[in-house]
């Protein structure tokens, strides 16, 4: 049953995703037609605005969640207590064999030995393929992620939910979730190369829609096992979306002026 649901939630967002990247690209390409001849020699760099903006609203909002899900931590009885509470006797109350072997699955994939090993895999094509530029962006990302959610945890020290209703032994804090943070950041770097990679619209939007299906299953999973409060997965997803998106617009932002430079450069030999 919930393989099934994961699979209607990824063919619902391919289809979105689908729809909705040639709209933004069609967008993208009568900006810069909208603007005055006077301005024409700086039409290159709208979309360089267009992406830091986009990026900083990213950021904003993710990281504003962030620090509201912080402030409520230790809270004993508030709203974030209760939903915690809440979720967590609810997914305890309601497993079964075949979901507990599907959400194993997906916490075993999106931990940091699996995730680790499909990143590396991933490194040692891109240096095979010369795409330097793409490895260095990867490994930035995803390192990166990983000493940011360290720091996170050893700052909250929040505690695990109880040891004895754990399907999976866990050990260390508990807030931010390492699996949800990780597995945002290094699905959404391996999303991110796959759009660049790939030319076709209908690859590009599955590789996004499977990306956000599966973050959302391993944020589950654990949940699931009974080793995080849901306020950690969401914590996780959140700082691992503020990260990823600091890094890719920064590599964007500067792919794109080195790309401009070079087309200037090229126009005015002779």
């Amino acid at each position: 049953m919930i393989p099934a649901v994961f699979a209607a939630i990824f063919l619902v967002l391919w289809g979105v995703f689908y729809l909705a990247l040639p709209a933004l690209r069609h967008g993208a390409r009568l900006l810069p037609k909208s603007i005055t001849r006077a301005q024409e020699r700086y039409a290159g760099y709208l979309p360089i605005v267009a992406i830091v903006a986009a990026g900083a609203l990213l950021t904003a909002w993710s990281g504003d969640a962030f620090l509201d899900t912080a402030e409520r931590l230790h809270e004993q009885q508030g709203k974030l207590h209760f939903v915690d509470t809440y979720v967590h006797d609810a997914a305890v109350q309601q497993r079964t064999a075949g979901e507990t072997t599907f959400f194993v699955l997906m916490s075993d994939i999106g931990g940091p030995v699996g995730m680790g090993a499909i990143v590396a895999a991933v490194c040692i094509a891109l240096l095979v393929l010369r795409r330097y530029r793409w490895l260095i962006y990867l490994a930035v990302t995803t390192g990166g992620g990983a000493l940011l959610n360290l720091e996170l945890k050893h700052h909250f020290a929040r505690t695990r939910p109880d040891v004895a209703e754990m399907l999976r032994r866990a050990s260390g804090f508990s807030f931010p979730s390492g699996h949800a943070m990780g597995a945002t950041i290094a699905c959404g770097a391996l999303a991110y190369l796959a759009t660049r990679a790939l030319r076709s619209w209908t690859w590009k939007s599955a590789a996004m829609a499977f990306a956000v299906t599966f973050v959302a299953a391993v944020a589950a999973s654990r949940v699931y096992l009974g080793v995080h409060w849901i306020s950690d997965v969401g914590a996780g997803i959140t700082a691992g979306t503020v990260w990823l998106a600091f890094t890719t617009v920064a590599y964007e932002t500067l792919r794109r002026i080195r790309l401009l430079r070079a087309l200037r450069e090229k126009s005015r030999r002779p």
